[in-house]
């Protein structure tokens, strides 16, 4: 009863009818692709797909049912609402019945697929995220040499990745343009063969569990556009072949072992905008080269352990809109440059060791899009820039756990009209809380936004004044 067994049966039962014609080697061909759709079908549970189904095989089924009628060049269900709502034919062929592609996206499809997948040659394109296929990569993958995209994403596929029956050698795929494996059990390494799929422009496989480093062939890649590994176990460093992907936009190794420093390199890559390091174990400092990065709208090194000062090139980013640098070991003062980042929304430097004061530029109405500011536990000093209420969209700002002194300045009359949290506890804040900075708390007539303000309002153990007076904390600390 195994999915080959039954597919066989039912293309007797064709022959039986005299549905297949086996008079020709051209159409002996069409047949294997008949009878490897078959098996596929079978293998993956196609009684019960969403579109194409066809229970009981029924053979004068409409059209878009598989297993239906002699041409299966018309078994393809034309699917509506596919990602970006595009409509998608499910299987295509060329003018000579030979299949190119099969997309078969959210189809509810349960199983392996099969070896058979391998008789598919002229085919372009396989496409089927989103479903429950299991089981490893059939090695017989290498022989689609005219493979451009293949499309796993979301299944529950496991067993190695890049297997050498389809990287590298002389029957290696050598046209895969779209490699996209995200969201499976895959394990193995990244082989140096990989070097050699020259043509590919995305190259996904985030979480899975591949081990290994990052070999320095990948740069031999030098048509990739994206390139994500996040969330596997890779480690070493990042390799200085990197800086030869010239059109690289996106690249994301978030959450593995990666190691060392950012090589110069990676710099000259200037189509960069999505730039997501986080996670990992990087060490050294961030070069002045980040500005030439013109491009970047998201750069997130969190959780490393990067040192050194911040460049000031980073007020060459005018297009960042998210800028995480927390959880490191970074010194020196916050950049006054930072107020030149106008796109930027979101700035998060907290849990490092910056001194020096707060850059009043940081809340300049230049930065009209700023959401998030988190510059908490560090060692900035001095006091709360006057201006910090002219941040026309701020709606965090968390200043906590540094040693900034002084009192928190007035605001003006519609200013802070979206801040949702201010934390100032432990700083060296003194004096009152002005009722301007109360009459923006979310229980107040008309009132405002302000849901959590933190601030060191508590008494001491022993007695006395608490270090600042305010009647409409949320929470008073020590």
């Amino acid at each position: 009863n195994s999915p080959q067994s039954r597919a066989s049966d039912w293309i007797l039962e064709e022959c039986n009818l005299g549905a297949i014609n086996y008079c020709s080697e051209s159409e002996m061909l069409l047949n294997e692709q008949r009878y490897a759709l078959a098996v596929m079908y079978f293998s993956l549970g196609g009684d019960d797909w969403n579109d194409g189904a066809n229970l009981g095989q029924i053979r004068d089924s409409p059209a878009g049912t598989w297993l239906s009628g002699s041409n299966y060049c018309d078994w393809g269900a034309e699917v509506s609402g596919g990602t970006g709502g595009i409509s998608y034919k499910q299987l295509v062929c060329d003018e000579f019945g030979n299949v190119l592609n099969l997309n078969l996206q959210s189809n509810n499809m349960v199983g392996e697929i099969p070896p058979e997948i391998g008789v598919l040659v002229y085919m372009t394109s396989y496409i089927s995220f989103f479903n429950a296929q299991t089981g490893p990569i059939p090695t017989s993958l290498g022989l689609i040499t005219q493979l451009q995209t293949f499309d796993v994403e979301s299944n529950n596929m496991n067993g190695p990745l890049f297997q050498s029956d389809y990287v590298g050698g002389p029957n290696g795929l050598k046209n895969v343009v779209n490699w996209r494996s995200s969201l499976n059990n895959f394990d193995g390494t990244i082989p140096a063969e990989i070097g050699e799929w020259t043509k590919i422009q995305n190259l996904w496989f985030a979480d899975n569990q591949l081990a290994g480093t990052i070999p320095t062939e990948i740069g031999n890649l030098e048509n990739m556009g994206a390139f994500l590994f996040y969330k596997n176990q890779i480690k070493g460093t990042i390799p200085t072949e990197i800086g030869n992907m010239n059109v690289l936009t996106w690249i994301d190794m978030e959450d593995n072992e990666i190691v060392g420093t950012i090589p110069e390199s990676f710099y000259t890559n200037l189509d960069l905008e999505e730039v997501i390091l986080k996670s990992n174990a990087i060490s050294g400092s961030l070069s002045p080269s980040i500005g030439d990065l013109t491009r970047v709208a998201t750069f997130w090194a969190s959780f490393n352990q990067i040192s050194g000062e911040i460049p000031t090139q980073f007020g060459k980013l005018l297009n960042i809109e998210e800028l995480e640098l927390q959880y490191n070991r970074l010194t020196g003062t916050l950049p006054s440059e930072f107020g030149n980042m106008e796109s930027i929304e979101f700035l998060s430097t907290e849990f490092n060791g910056i001194t020096g004061p707060i850059p009043p530029q940081l809340f300049s109405v230049n930065l009209a899009a700023m959401r998030i500011l988190y510059l908490n536990n560090n060692e900035l000093t001095g006091p709360v820039p006057e201006n910090y209420g002219t941040s026309p969209r701020l709606k965090d700002l968390w200043l906590n756990d540094n040693q900034l002194t002084g009192t928190l300045p007035i605001i003006a009359e519609g200013e802070f009209l979206f801040l949702e949290e201010l934390l100032v506890q432990n700083n060296d804040l003194t004096g009152v809380v002005d009722e301007s900075v109360c009459l923006i708390r979310n229980n107040t007539i008309p009132g405002g936004n302000l849901g959590v303000f933190h601030a060191d309002c508590q008494p001491p153990e022993g007695g006395g004044a608490p270090q600042i007076q305010c009647s409409c904390c949320t929470a008073c600390f020590v």
